[in-house]
């Protein structure tokens, strides 16, 4: 087998390889086995036709229309000729399968099923990799390039999953590149047939081969640089109010897959779920004996920082066989036993349970899953939520607001506490904060104050869109535009509390008012719902719902906090708008919809609303729109002036000669201007400078004019040239020529020449350069000089160069100081 033929074998296994990061896609290996089968046949294919001697192109060519025929033959459309063969239905099929997957991406968390848009575009994306690293490494002969598309298809579940992925994957596609480098290096050792330097000296025999360390250290770098770029800053999540500016954000894929142990921030799933045009049903609840049951809640973020609230991770719990505490209110407190039955669909895979506040039982569900008393939350490092069926055994109290008002002071020194009283120092926050409880003497009242701001009456106001940033921090923006939906409420609730030292946290769930049939309620990605939850000493952490109930179709009237306005009930079926922003339960109804007024049946009212709101979301989107452009035309002639500024700059300094020249004798210079020679050494030294600058100037003007230069030519045999194939005439020649008697003069003569004429003379020649170019010459010498350009680039080779020399010189010296071969002589000898 030659070589071409190894190297096909060797990159077609380096780009499996490479592809197996998205084992933390894919929850099976149907993917796998598929890409697999399409990279074999291509790989097949490409040693067949490269064994007839075929031009450098035909293989590749024949592999990708093997990659097509393999294609058609995985996903039919029941169109094609003879079952392989591509026909206009089958490129139909194709494209509505590239959508079907460019819709579902963000409805779908990882990992997922074998859906056949998802399959086909991995496949796809697995073979085009696969025919890019063969083209880079077998027939242009760069297997360093091959990397990119290598490192690409890693960048997948990178992107995806935003915390991490499985470092074993991405392992095996390092060997393979680092494999595939090794392979070309040693063959093009092999085909040189010995060991050399490149600066004609030998090699010691202890001394690594510089030609096949080059791939080892370009593996190493390449491997390096991908592994430390994905844990820069800005690729980590951001806390729950880091998106108050955006909107509803960018879309996430949930909050964890549960595999190894992995989270994503909470917020991404219901910043994600905003974005959705189309209702998926994710839990499923069956209420035994209770028909009002309050949010059904999976998770909590405790953390605060300047950005906002950010997840904890979880330290403690035990499993949920070991049974639950107690609640923390005693026998004063009323409350009802209730069992719900609940069952999670498969578009819900995260690593929380879904669960009803103040559990005390949970059946049907393995060890694998733990409850952790501090967050209340049931958890798993190892399982899913996907199509678990289980049932929750809770209690939900009768809790007076008077009861609340008679809690006992917040203890600052309790460990479990001390962290959650205290917020980032905001001036605005603080001042609204004392405004707001001034005169409030208990927790409750206070509390109760702060829940009343975030009212309608006080034109707060529910939008999937936030206003402009005018503060310069998120919470202050949120407190002054009054616009936001249930995270920013529930995140600047808790905020201020803690402002007030009053312990908070937001919590994570689904509010009700899902579709209803005989006791079981389905809930949507439309009822995912974020809601705040506040500590009084002796009752524990209490729910506090602060967006306005009127926007939520399905919110609770918490018996220690009635709400003007709130429905109990099923009568939250029927109210309009929800946590999506206002699209009904059906799932028919449009993804934007919005009610913004309190009475369901005055539809006019409604519709002059909704075309305000939609009025000004299009004028907000259009001024951000136009203030995103304005930035950037600003940004890039800022960018495209630099080559010119630059330019500027560097001949206004060649062009600043001293300003008086000591007394000298004048001597005649043949055809130019008289000259004068200089005694003093000092401005010998200076005279010599303005010579060599107005000559490089007179260089840099050729470059920048398209007129030839060679440096190998004198000054005077340039001139010469000048003269004669660019028609310098008069003025122009006279300039040329003193220009170049003066750098002459400069290099060779024992005391240069000195004359005020360089200045006019650069002048002259320039005239002469530009009435001969072109007008695009012109333009681009004036606003992209190539002179600088070159400067520019020859600048970062050197420095780029001479970096790349001294890594290998270290390297070279590490490698000969670990030498076995070394180590072994010496103790030899």
């Amino acid at each position: 087998m030659n070589q071409r033929k190894h190297l096909t074998l060797i990159a077609a296994g380096a780009a499996f390889l490479a592809s197996l990061p998205l084992i933390n896609v894919f929850d099976h290996y149907t993917w796998a086995i598929r890409s697999f089968l399409v990279v074999a046949v291509m790989c097949g294919v490409g040693l067949l036709v490269r064994s007839l001697r075929a031009p450098a192109w035909a293989p590749t060519a024949a592999m990708a229309v093997a990659a097509l025929l393999s294609l058609t033959w995985l996903y039919r459309s029941h169109e094609e000729f003879l079952g392989i063969i591509p026909s206009p239905g089958t490129v139909v099929h194709f494209g509505q399968l590239l959508r079907t997957a460019s819709e579902e991406m963000s409805e779908y968390a990882i990992p997922v099923g074998d859906r056949e848009s998802f399959l086909f575009l991995a496949t796809l994306g697995v073979a085009a990799v696969a025919l890019l690293v063969d083209l880079f490494a077998v027939v242009l002969r760069r297997p360093a390039l091959a990397g990119l598309p290598m490192l690409a298809i890693y960048s997948v579940p990178v992107t995806v999953d935003t915390e991490t992925t499985a470092w074993f994957p991405f392992a095996l596609g390092a060997v393979g590149f680092l494999w595939l480098l090794v392979t070309d290096n040693v063959d093009r050792v092999r085909r040189f047939g010995r060991r050399f330097t490149g600066d004609g000296r030998d090699v010691d025999l202890w001394e690594p081969s510089p030609l096949a360390a080059a791939g080892q250290r370009l593996g190493a770098i390449s491997v390096a640089a991908a592994v430390l770029i994905p844990l820069v800053p800005f690729a980590m999540p951001g806390g729950v109010l880091d998106s108050l500016g955006t909107g509803a954000g960018s879309g996430g894929n949930g909050i964890g897959n549960g595999r190894n142990g992995k989270q994503v921030s909470m917020f991404a799933l219901l910043s994600g779920q905003l974005n959705r045009n189309q209702s998926v049903d994710m839990v499923k609840v069956t209420n035994v004996d209770d028909d009002h049951p309050f949010y059904l809640r999976f998770g909590v973020l405790e953390d605060l920082n300047s950005k906002g609230f950010a997840l904890r991770p979880i330290s403690g719990g035990a499993p949920v066989s070991n049974g639950f505490g107690k609640p923390e209110w005693g026998s004063s407190v009323k409350t009802e036993t209730h069992t719900a039955k609940i069952e999670v669909t498969n578009e819900l895979a995260i690593s929380y349970m879904p669960i009803y506040t103040w559990p005390t039982k949970i059946d049907r569900l393995s060890n694998q899953w733990s409850f952790d008393p501090k967050t209340a939350v049931v958890y798993s490092g190892k399982d899913t939520t996907a199509k678990k069926t289980y049932s929750v055994t809770y209690q939900r109290p009768d809790i007076t607001p008077d009861q609340l008002r008679q809690a006992g002071p917040i203890n600052a020194s309790d460990p479990l506490l001390k962290d959650l009283i205290t917020a980032p120092s905001n001036p605005y926050v603080k001042s609204k904060v004392d405004e707001t409880i001034k005169g409030k003497t208990t927790e409750y009242d206070k509390v109760k104050a702060l829940f009343d701001f975030f009212s309608t009456e006080n034109g707060f106001q529910y939008d999937i869109t936030t206003g402009p940033d005018t503060s310069g921090t998120k919470i202050a923006d949120f407190l002054q535009n009054k616009r936001g939906y249930c995270a920013q409420y529930a995140a600047a609730f808790g905020w201020m509390l803690r402002e007030a030292k009053i312990p908070s946290r937001v919590a994570f769930g689904f509010a009700r008012g899902g579709k209803t049939t005989e006791r079981t309620m389905t809930l949507t990605n439309f009822n995912l719902h974020a809601w705040t939850e506040v500590y009084f000493p002796g009752y524990g952490w209490l729910p506090f719902d602060a967006t306005p109930s009127t926007w939520i179709n399905g919110s609770v009237t918490a018996s220690y906090l009635p709400t003007p306005g709130a429905v109990t009930g099923n009568d939250d079926v029927d109210r309009p708008g929800n946590d999506r922003g206002g699209p009904q339960a059906d799932a028919s109804a449009p993804a934007a919809q919005t009610d913004t007024h309190d009475n369901p049946g005055d539809t006019s009212t409604d519709t002059q609303a909704g075309d305000v709101k939609v009025l000004a979301r299009v004028v907000n989107f259009v001024t951000s729109l136009a203030g995103i452009m304005l930035l950037t035309v600003v940004l890039l002639a800022l960018l495209l002036a630099t080559p010119a500024l630059a330019r500027s700059r560097t001949r206004q300094r060649r062009l600043t000669f001293a300003a008086s020249m000591p007394a000298a004798t004048p001597i005649p210079t043949g055809d130019g201007p008289a000259m004068t020679v200089i005694p003093d050494e000092r401005a010998l030294g200076a005279a010599r400078e303005n010579a060599h600058r107005a000559w490089d100037e007179l260089i840099d003007t050729m470059v920048d004019y398209r007129v030839p230069i060679d440096e190998a030519e004198t000054p005077r045999a340039t001139v010469e040239r000048l003269v004669k194939n660019e028609r310098l005439r008069d003025a122009a020649e006279s300039g040329a020529r003193l220009i170049s008697t003066a750098e002459e003069h400069a290099r060779y003569a024992r005391q240069p020449l000195t004359g005020r004429e360089l200045r006019s003379a650069i002048t002259s020649v320039e005239s002469v350069f530009a009435s001969n170019a072109t007008r695009r010459v012109r333009l681009v010498a004036r606003f992209l000089p190539p002179s600088v350009l070159r400067r520019w680039r020859n600048r970062f080779s050197a420095r780029t160069g001479g970096a790349a020399l001294a890594v290998g010189r270290g390297w070279d010296a590490l490698m000969r100081t670990l030498s076995v071969r070394r180590i072994v002589a010496r103790r030899a000898e």
